[in-house]
């Protein structure tokens, strides 16, 4: 193929990256072009990895309930309905890593988590119940994880939250470095 031809098959901000299985799009986060899924990851993606890799289930967290105890919740079971299609949650900051690390492995491209920065400049998932987003950065010794995003819940904003643990209105989406 020409140089003329390549260059014109270069996607711009905003368009889908071909032959890219995750369906991301190239956007601009200041002066970094970056590849970013459009939405979260789902509870089917999530699935595969889990099946592929054998990953348990993390402990998830509603953080207004009492009953969690009685009730344990997971990725599979976070208290309410779900179809394959929406956004899982449940999913603990070391799950999604792992899940970044597996995607990039099958695919031969660096996926992430994206940074506070970056999450700005991504479109914000949609859907009856949205969640907020695990993030690249950290609070303190990095024992919690920022989330932002403004879940099913209603608290909008950067937060830092339990690495070690999943929570019923967080999930994640990935961007990949180009």
């Amino acid at each position: 193929a020409t140089l003329l031809a390549r260059a014109t098959a270069i996607p711009k901000a905003g368009e889908r990256v071909p032959d890219d299985p995750a369906g991301v799009m190239l956007m601009r986060a200041g002066d970094v072009m970056l590849a970013a899924a459009p939405n979260e990851v789902s509870r089917t993606d999530y699935a595969r990895f889990a099946s592929a890799t054998g990953r348990a289930a993390a402990l998830c967290r509603e953080r207004t309930s009492l009953l969690r105890i009685v009730k344990p919740r997971t990725w599979q079971a976070p208290g309410f309905e779900q179809s394959g299609s929406q956004p899982v949650v449940c999913v603990s900051w070391a799950d999604v890593e792992a899940y970044a690390r597996w995607i990039s492995q099958r695919t031969g491209k660096r996926y992430r988590l994206p940074t506070v920065s970056e999450a700005r400049a991504l479109p914000q998932g949609g859907g009856a119940k949205p969640v907020a987003e695990w993030l690249l950065d950290c609070s303190g010794s990095c024992g919690k994880r920022v989330t932002v995003g403004q879940s099913w819940r209603g608290a909008n904003g950067a937060r830092p939250l339990d690495a070690s643990r999943g929570y019923d209105d967080v999930g994640f989406r990935l961007v990949r470095d180009l």
